[in-house]
Protein backbone atom coordinates (compact mmCIF):
# COMPACT_ATOMS: atom_id res chain seq x y z
CA UNK A 1 0.00 0.00 0.00
CA UNK A 2 2.96 2.21 0.86
CA UNK A 3 4.13 1.64 -2.41
CA UNK A 4 1.13 2.42 -4.56
CA UNK A 5 1.10 5.75 -2.69
CA UNK A 6 4.25 6.85 -3.16
CA UNK A 7 4.12 6.06 -7.02
CA UNK A 8 0.83 8.21 -7.11
CA UNK A 9 2.64 11.41 -4.97
CA UNK A 10 5.25 10.75 -8.04
CA UNK A 11 2.40 11.23 -10.57
CA UNK A 12 0.81 14.30 -9.06
CA UNK A 13 3.79 15.93 -8.58
CA UNK A 14 5.35 14.70 -11.97
CA UNK A 15 1.68 16.19 -13.34
CA UNK A 16 1.85 19.16 -11.20
CA UNK A 17 5.32 19.94 -12.96
CA UNK A 18 4.36 19.54 -16.08
CA UNK A 19 1.53 21.74 -15.53
CA UNK A 20 3.46 24.38 -13.97
CA UNK A 21 6.03 23.73 -17.19
CA UNK A 22 3.84 24.07 -19.42
CA UNK A 23 2.08 27.68 -18.10
CA UNK A 24 5.73 28.97 -17.95
CA UNK A 25 6.24 28.22 -21.39
CA UNK A 26 2.65 29.10 -22.37
CA UNK A 27 3.86 32.81 -20.45
CA UNK A 28 6.87 32.71 -22.22
CA UNK A 29 5.89 32.55 -25.93
CA UNK A 30 2.52 35.41 -24.96
CA UNK A 31 5.80 37.53 -24.56
CA UNK A 32 7.67 36.65 -27.08
CA UNK A 33 4.83 37.49 -29.91
CA UNK A 34 3.52 40.60 -27.54
CA UNK A 35 6.85 41.84 -28.01
CA UNK A 36 7.36 41.07 -31.64
CA UNK A 37 4.12 42.55 -32.23
CA UNK A 38 4.70 45.73 -30.07
CA UNK A 39 8.21 45.98 -32.03
CA UNK A 40 6.31 45.84 -35.63
CA UNK A 41 3.90 48.38 -34.56
CA UNK A 42 6.52 50.78 -33.17
CA UNK A 43 8.45 49.90 -36.65
CA UNK A 44 5.61 50.44 -38.91
CA UNK A 45 4.39 53.44 -37.40
CA UNK A 46 7.57 54.97 -37.53
CA UNK A 47 7.75 54.10 -41.38
CA UNK A 48 4.53 55.22 -42.04
CA UNK A 49 5.48 58.70 -40.62
CA UNK A 50 8.67 59.00 -42.78
CA UNK A 51 6.89 58.21 -45.74
CA UNK A 52 4.03 60.38 -45.09
CA UNK A 53 6.91 63.48 -44.72
CA UNK A 54 8.57 62.00 -47.85
CA UNK A 55 5.52 61.87 -50.06
CA UNK A 56 4.45 65.24 -48.59
CA UNK A 57 6.97 66.99 -49.92
CA UNK A 58 7.65 64.92 -53.30
CA UNK A 59 4.16 66.17 -53.86
CA UNK A 60 5.37 69.47 -52.99
CA UNK A 61 8.25 69.69 -55.59
CA UNK A 62 6.19 68.10 -58.02
CA UNK A 63 3.23 70.28 -58.09
CA UNK A 64 5.93 73.20 -57.52
CA UNK A 65 7.79 72.08 -60.82
CA UNK A 66 4.44 71.28 -62.45
CA UNK A 67 2.79 74.71 -61.64
CA UNK A 68 6.22 76.47 -62.91
CA UNK A 69 5.85 74.48 -66.57
CA UNK A 70 2.12 75.22 -66.83
CA UNK A 71 2.86 78.67 -65.57
CA UNK A 72 -0.33 78.35 -63.25
CA UNK A 73 0.96 77.26 -59.80
CA UNK A 74 -2.55 76.46 -58.51
CA UNK A 75 -2.99 74.39 -61.50
CA UNK A 76 0.06 72.29 -60.73
CA UNK A 77 -1.33 71.77 -57.04
CA UNK A 78 -4.33 70.73 -58.30
CA UNK A 79 -3.38 68.10 -60.96
CA UNK A 80 -0.92 66.77 -58.27
CA UNK A 81 -3.42 66.29 -56.13
CA UNK A 82 -5.65 64.50 -58.58
CA UNK A 83 -3.35 62.31 -59.22
CA UNK A 84 -2.85 61.69 -55.33
CA UNK A 85 -7.36 61.32 -55.37
CA UNK A 86 -6.91 58.54 -58.10
CA UNK A 87 -4.50 56.56 -56.63
CA UNK A 88 -6.20 56.98 -53.00
CA UNK A 89 -9.06 55.69 -55.00
CA UNK A 90 -7.80 52.51 -56.07
CA UNK A 91 -6.38 51.79 -53.32
CA UNK A 92 -9.65 51.72 -51.31
CA UNK A 93 -11.76 50.14 -54.45
CA UNK A 94 -8.92 47.51 -54.27
CA UNK A 95 -8.63 47.08 -51.06
CA UNK A 96 -11.02 44.74 -49.56
CA UNK A 97 -11.22 42.12 -52.57
CA UNK A 98 -7.13 42.14 -52.93
CA UNK A 99 -5.24 43.82 -50.06
CA UNK A 100 -7.06 42.99 -46.84
CA UNK A 101 -6.33 38.99 -47.97
CA UNK A 102 -3.17 39.13 -48.32
CA UNK A 103 -2.72 41.34 -45.52
CA UNK A 104 -4.61 38.70 -43.17
CA UNK A 105 -2.39 36.19 -44.66
CA UNK A 106 0.68 37.21 -44.00
CA UNK A 107 -0.45 37.71 -40.31
CA UNK A 108 -1.69 34.89 -40.00
CA UNK A 109 1.74 33.37 -41.61
CA UNK A 110 3.68 35.00 -39.08
CA UNK A 111 1.18 33.96 -36.07
CA UNK A 112 1.95 30.13 -37.11
CA UNK A 113 5.51 30.81 -38.26
CA UNK A 114 8.12 28.94 -35.66
CA UNK A 115 11.49 29.58 -34.74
Amino acid sequence: MKETTHTTDKWVTSATELADAYKDLLTIRMVEYSSRGIAASIIGIFSLLVGLFILLFVGFGCAWWLGESLQNMKLGFFVVSGVYTVLFASLLLTSKKVLLPRIRNMIIKKIYEQD
